[in-house]
């Protein structure tokens, strides 16, 4: 009887209006996200290989220790996983568009149309899941089939989840299809397996709010006043939520503006430091006044006594290299004085963070953004990942291009700094991207979370209906 009512909600919900309407609304969306990402994609993956063959061509004309620092940067290709936007491009790939449309109107992701679409399926499905069969007069009868009201809360939740299924294979499959015919991209068996996970975890948010809708469906008598309720907890899941907590978290944890922190970096190396160095440097200069007044003596002078006066000139040497002493050991304090306070803002800035993404686990749309962007290498991991390999070649790059440098002094003594050095033999830079398992082990949290929040819907859809009149 289970599985008859499985299959019948199953039919019931491919062939209603409401399920053809909005999954071909999401399907439309998701191909065309495909279409506008794919030439995105092969776009920056074309400007990227113009930058390199320039960086090449400009490092064998002009190359030179003083200027190889800032020509020759660790850049990233785009990610495979072309369906998720995730965060903004790093600054080594980022591409200049004849047409300043696509700014204005970015393409969305397969993270902003599950995200918006596909949670609005859901609940479009499920918000008369039950109060609709008594409206119909319906329920009744299937209770007195001796089916349990939990097996009938169950075959409903089981017959919508299978429908999202359906909905979003079909669209992924479709849009998949589109990425690989456009752009040509080759996927790796860890590409393979995220494209997987991120089919998982896309429907695992959509039933969140399946499950929502259902048990709205249970707690009101009437489908008008269930259908009201679950848009409401809808639009305040998805858009209230996510967009507040980083303004709610501000209020807790407060962190000065880019701007004031600039203002006080450059009060501590600059004035600060002058202040301090001048004042420092005074009191060696008084000391040494007592023997020369070096500060009274006219240029000339002073140059002739240099010339002239062996004592002179030991003395004003020793003084020159007290005063260098001591400002760089002011340079030295105010600068550790500056790391700190910039160590103390990136905390907090962190702190801050952290809380409203705390916070935005209220809703379950950045736990599914979150681990979308993970299995696609788009994400605030990934970045970090990818800043770490950058850091480390650049030290990679500067150990290399100093000892070409010694390598090329040594052949010439009089080789200096911006004479051409020959750095064809230099590392390149190639992104490593993180296995299958440990973009798993980033999402398996947010999976979990996602699935919590299915289970929770589901238990109150069971115990409402317990309580629920079928007359």
């Amino acid at each position: 009887m289970i599985k008859e009512l499985i299959l019948k909600e199953l039919r019931d919900h491919l062939l209603s209006l409401r399920f053809q309407v909005g999954f071909l609304l999401a399907f439309v969306l998701l191909s065309t996200a495909a279409f506008v990402l794919s030439t995105q994609y092969q776009r920056e993956s074309k400007e990227l290989f113009e930058r390199r063959r320039q960086e090449n061509a400009f490092l064998a004309k002009y190359s030179h220790l003083n200027r190889n620092g800032s020509v020759v940067r660790a850049s990233r290709p785009p990610s495979a996983i072309i369906l998720v936007r995730g965060l903004p491009r790093d600054a080594g790939v980022e591409t200049l568009n004849a047409n300043s449309m696509p700014e204005l109107f970015p393409p969305a992701g397969l993270d902003s149309i599950v995200g918006v679409v596909f949670s609005l399926l859901g609940i479009v499905l499920g918000f008369d899941a039950l109060n609709g069969e008594k409206e119909r007069g319906t329920l009744r009868l299937m209770l007195a089939n001796r089916l349990r009201r939990f097996q009938v809360v169950a075959a409903k939740w089981s017959g919508g989840v299978l429908v999202l299924v359906v909905a979003l294979a079909a669209a992924l499959l479709a849009a998949l299809l589109i990425v690989l015919v456009r752009a040509g991209v080759h996927w790796s068996p860890d590409d393979v397996w995220s494209l997987l996970a991120l089919g998982v975890v896309s429907l695992l948010y959509a039933t969140v709010f399946f499950s929502l809708a259902l048990a709205f469906s249970t707690l009101a008598s009437r489908s008008s006043v269930s259908v009201l309720s679950s848009l409401f907890a809808w639009m305040v899941l998805v858009f209230v939520v996510p967009n507040l907590s980083p303004y709610v978290a501000a209020q807790f944890v407060r962190v000065p503006s880019i701007a004031a922190l600039e203002r006080d970096l450059q009060y501590i190396t600059s004035e600060e430091r002058d202040q301090i160095g001048d004042a420092e440097s005074s009191k060696v200069r008084e000391k040494h006044k007592v023997q020369y007044d070096f500060a009274s003596l006219a240029p000339a002078q002073k140059k002739r006594r240099l010339e002239t006066d062996p004592e002179f000139r030991r003395v004003y040497e020793q003084l020159s290299e007290e005063v260098q002493a001591v400002w760089a050991e002011v340079n030295r304090r105010q600068g550790e004085k500056a790391d700190r306070l910039l160590e103390a803002w990136q905390a907090r800035a962190r702190s801050q963070f952290q809380l409203s993404r705390k916070l935005s686990y209220i809703s379950p749309l950045p736990p599914f953004v979150f681990a979308a962007t993970e299995l696609s290498l788009t994400g605030f991991r990934s970045r970090e990942q990818f800043e770490q390999q950058a850091r480390a070649y650049q030290n990679t790059l500067w150990t290399y291009t100093w000892a070409r440098y010694h390598e090329e002094e040594k052949k010439n003594p009089a080789f200096d700094e911006n004479d051409f050095l020959d750095v064809s033999t230099r590392p390149r830079f190639a992104y490593v991207p993180p296995p299958f398992s440990e973009r798993l082990a980033e999402v398996l949290p947010f999976a979990a979370l996602l699935g919590a929040w299915s289970l929770a819907f589901f238990g109150v859809a069971v115990l409402a209906f317990l309580r629920f009149d079928v007359r």
